[in-house]
């Protein structure tokens, strides 16, 4: 059997009636549950006759792998997914966010693009080449992990620290976020290939001051300082600093937009360097976080009672760095900025330094053949994404590390992740199937019939 004759078709409707079974096992983080997940993927793997092998970090946080075995003539690749999902609210859902409902052409459920579309379509496309007898030089290695949705702890670093036999053999991991945007507001559909992202540096503000009675308005009390230094902390800038690859993104993005509403996009740098382009630029959140480091107060606490004033009031922040930022020089930057010796500045936990894959490669180019064919109008580029995923765990490990997905996403998909109603097409799972074994065959190469 050859790559043609396998039934396509029926192999995306397997797809799809196995996303809606994974979409209905709640693997929301926390708690996790991701046990119960890579329990079922296990299944569906081992029903072709292909082994997986499960390891827990703590009791129910559990991590799956299997592999594709090839020939050995050439490096493994990585197939990464996270099973766990953020939260959702069924209260505020048109639909079950569990329930893997089917409406309209659409999949709803919490997971069903960030990311457990993804781990299906991937060993969907395992268990086609296998069917069909392709022997590949290179293993295609299948890795599903608890806890991006936190901290990593127990998934992908956790397998970096006490099973990287998982990873070996491997040069490269494929994992979230790319694809197709295919948006009305753009003359032809742009191709992201994510080659690092931003990382997070969690900081806490504590402010101190003298305890007393909410009738008597201390300038000087602990909620004050805090709100006067979150204050200055907002209101300071940071000079703007565009990597190769965002203008690269950006020049992609201008070509791609309607005549005259990309000035400034093919020298972003210079542009930026006008008020009026800045100002207009930074009101979008998602530009103005492309191009710096980026502070956002995600919560605040004080006293327990409206007439007492506190000792302390604490707020967090979710510092965000771009590839080449020193840690330690935001922090003092931070505590400057501030300038009061009475609100401490505290980072929650170690420092991850953010990096970047390399877009000479042959595995970008075969992202990037996969992505044309898809759709032949494509503009691809590198991205450096806002958000962050567990790349940085396989870059650190010495895998370069792609975010990649063959799904063309309008603003009805991809602005739904972590959101209410999230949902992927069903054309997307059906298509992505082919596409991504397509993509397995020109990066690992073989194609001898076992």
């Amino acid at each position: 059997m050859s790559p043609e004759d396998l039934d396509w078709a029926a192999l995306g409707d397997e797809a799809v009636h196995l996303l809606r079974r994974y979409l209905a096992i709640d693997t929301s983080n926390p708690p996790g549950n991701e046990t119960e997940g890579v329990a079922f993927l296990a299944s569906v793997l081992e029903k072709d006759g292909i082994a997986a092998e499960i390891a827990e970090a703590v009791p129910r946080r559990g991590n799956l792998t299997a592999r594709l075995l090839g020939t050995g003539r050439r490096p493994g690749l990585v197939l990464h997914h996270h099973v766990d999902v953020v939260p959702a609210d069924p209260r505020h859902w048109s639909f079950d966010p569990f329930g893997g409902a089917v409406e309209d052409g659409y999949v709803y459920g919490r997971g069903s693009l960030d990311m457990k579309s993804v781990g299906i379509v991937q060993i969907l496309a395992v268990i086609g080449l296998k069917r069909a007898g392709i022997r590949l030089d290179g293993d295609a290695i299948v890795l599903a992990t608890a806890d991006e949705e936190e901290e990593s702890a127990h998934g992908a670093e956790f397998i970096a620290r006490h099973r990287s036999p998982w990873l070996r053999g491997a040069e490269a991991a494929l994992s979230e976020l790319g694809g197709i945007l295919d948006r009305s507001a753009l003359t032809r559909p742009i191709g992201i290939i994510g080659v690092s992202e931003k990382t997070g540096l969690p900081l806490r503000l504590v402010a101190h001051g003298v305890a007393g009675h909410g009738s008597l308005p201390w300038p000087d009390s602990a909620p004050h300082r805090l709100v006067r230094a979150l204050g200055r902390l907002l209101a300071a800038e940071r000079p703007p600093r565009v990597l190769p690859e965002t203008q690269e993104f950006f020049a992609t993005l201008a070509g791609a937009l309607p005549a005259g509403t990309a000035h400034g996009y093919d020298d972003l740098a210079r542009a930026l360097e006008e008020r009026e382009f800045r100002e207009a630029f930074f009101a979008n959140p998602h530009y103005a976080a492309a191009v710096g480091t980026t502070f956002a107060v995600t919560g605040l606490s004080a006293g327990a009672k409206r007439n007492v004033i506190p000792p302390e009031a604490t707020a967090e922040v979710d510092c965000r760095l771009l590839a080449g930022d020193d840690p330690e020089e935001i922090v003092d930057w931070v505590r400057r900025t501030i300038d009061d010796d009475q609100v401490d500045v505290e980072v929650l936990r170690p420092p991850r330094a953010p990096s970047r894959s390399p877009t000479d490669t042959p595995i970008y180019r075969a992202l990037a053949e996969c992505l044309r064919g898809r759709m032949p109008n494509v503009s691809v580029t590198p991205a450096i994404l806002t958000g962050s995923s567990d790349s940085w765990v396989f870059r650190r490990a010495g895998l370069h590390s792609y975010g990649f997905s063959p799904f063309v996403l309008d603003e009805g998909e991809l602005f739904r992740i972590h959101g209410v109603d999230e949902r992927i097409s069903v054309e997307n799972v059906r298509a992505g199937v082919r596409a991504y074994a397509e993509l397995l065959v020109s990066v690992l190469g073989g194609g001898a019939w076992t």
